[in-house]
């Protein structure tokens, strides 16, 4: 600017251009304002609540199958010391077993050990809980309940349903009997004066006894049980009347069996000695709720593959059929825990725990040593070692089942479900913040659109606003 003049209308320019661009911009910022509470503002506050009620959803979803693993991982690891526990005592039971010579002090320290590994079985049974709920005591597993004289609840199918109110009908078409063996002629005092000799074979092992010179018979019958219990023959004498030797199997049904002979012919076998094989024993046969069970000795089951009862087991103890061969009913209820395993409802898993302590293990055994469960074994002699090992062996596979059970929910299932809900509130908060983002920077590209334009034109404002009236009293 090399003159006044050209000063004058400058400053005159640049006035009135300041004055119109600050009220344009206040114009042009109303606008905006306006444009984003109409169209921004309330998109934004929209997605924001529907995406803070979704990732709520989600995350308390997410909690709660956190803590179903929670318990589940809690029921793995109390399992897994129950089943080490089984382990030491099946390694001290074979221990035990080979062992050639009977030292009585080792043997009774062995006992001690023993039934401290019970009790520690029942110690994790009773401490393993989750907050204040307990876990391993039956409370959430199939718990059932048999009425009938001579009827008793064994066991069920973890996976079962609560049966209806009235329970399941059971029909019992044939009691369980025994193997045994009778003689026609009754043992008098001249055949034990002549050293009458029986033998018994069990289980393929042949066991001799002689009768004594000057023995009365009702002396000989008494060694000859006592005889039979020290050897631990699963055997027993039937007493009676007429001196006939009657000799019946100590377990039921059709699995077990013996023979035996007699020096005297008819005395125990027809033929002089002669093995005679005994008469065999019977299972138990019968229905529960119209389906027909399988029997083993005094054990009636439900077929493994039926659908609602498969493993429902009674005990029918009764020596003859009940009258119309109505025995009874048994009631089952199911309160295990329901998982979800997906998206939709209707997939549910079902743990359902069983009762662990060593009384509720292995009852499902018949065993000359009369052991009801894993509560009850010893090892104070041979008999009573073999039995200990069958109830053991029967112990480990019930919680094996309920193990794989407990591993596959907490390592496929759970897992699966955290995995599937973590990618899904990821997706939610993705989707839901790009499109308030984007809003919001459309909207600044637009003002700074607009700010561009304005300082593009400030020089041909300049010009166009000029004071024509300035300027020529300045040339005046």
């Amino acid at each position: 600017m090399k003159s006044l003049s050209e000063q004058g209308t400058f400053r005159n320019a640049m006035y009135h251009q300041d004055k119109e661009k600050q009220e344009k911009q206040e114009k042009h910022k109303t606008s905006v304002h306006q444009s984003v509470a109409k169209n921004v503002t309330p998109v934004h506050l929209i997605k924001n609540e529907e995406f803070r009620l979704m990732s709520a959803g989600l995350q308390c979803e997410l909690n709660h199958v956190e803590e179903q693993m929670s318990i589940a991982q809690t029921v793995a690891s109390a399992l897994l010391n129950v089943e080490n526990s089984l382990i030491q005592i099946k390694e001290l039971l074979v221990i035990v077993s080979s062992e050639t010579e009977h030292n009585t002090a080792l043997r009774e320290a062995d006992q001690q050990e023993l039934e401290q590994l019970i009790k520690r079985i029942n110690k994790v049974a009773d401490e393993t809980s989750y907050g204040h709920q307990p876990l391993l005591d039956g409370s959430h597993g199939v718990r059932g309940v048999a009425n009938g004289e001579f009827l008793e609840f064994i066991d069920m199918n973890p996976d079962s349903k609560t049966s209806p109110l009235a329970g399941y009908e059971v029909f019992v078409k044939q009691a369980a009997t025994r193997a045994e063996l009778c003689g026609q002629t009754p043992l008098t005092q001249k055949m034990v004066d002549n050293g009458e000799l029986l033998i018994f074979e069990e289980s393929g092992i042949e066991n001799r006894f002689s009768a004594q010179k000057g023995e009365s018979v009702c002396n000989t019958f008494n060694r000859l049980a006592n005889w039979i219990y020290e050897r631990e023959i699963p055997l027993e004498i039937v007493p009676n009347a007429d001196q006939i030797l009657h000799i019946r199997h100590l377990q039921y049904g059709s699995s077990y069996k013996f023979s035996a002979s007699s020096f005297t012919p008819g005395l125990i076998s027809l033929v002089s000695q002669r093995i005679t094989p005994s008469s065999p024993g019977l299972d138990v046969m019968g229905t529960i709720n119209g389906i027909t069970c399988v029997g083993h000795g005094q054990f009636l089951s439900v077929p493994v593959e039926h659908e609602h009862l498969g493993g429902l087991t009674i005990m029918y103890t009764g020596n003859e059929t009940p009258p119309e061969y109505y025995a009874g009913t048994v009631s089952v209820a199911q309160n295990g825990f329901q998982f979800l395993s997906g998206n939709n409802t209707s997939q549910v898993q079902q743990l359902s725990l069983r009762n662990m302590h060593a009384s509720s293990l292995g009852m499902e055994i018949e065993n000359v040593s009369g052991f009801k469960s894993l509560q009850e074994i010893n090892i104070l002699s041979g008999q009573k070692i073999k039995d200990s090992i069958s109830v053991l062996e029967k112990s480990m596979k019930e919680i094996s089942v309920v193990k794989d059970k407990v591993e596959s929910i907490c390592y496929e299932t759970f897992k699966n479900k955290i995995k599937d809900l973590q990618e899904e509130y990821g997706s939610i908060l993705f989707t839901n913040q790009n499109p308030v983002i984007g809003q919001n920077v459309q909207v600044l590209a637009e003002q700074t659109k607009n700010r561009i334009s304005e300082d593009s034109g400030q020089s041909s404002m300049a010009q166009a606003h000029q004071n024509h009236k300035t300027v020529l009293s300045l040339l005046k």
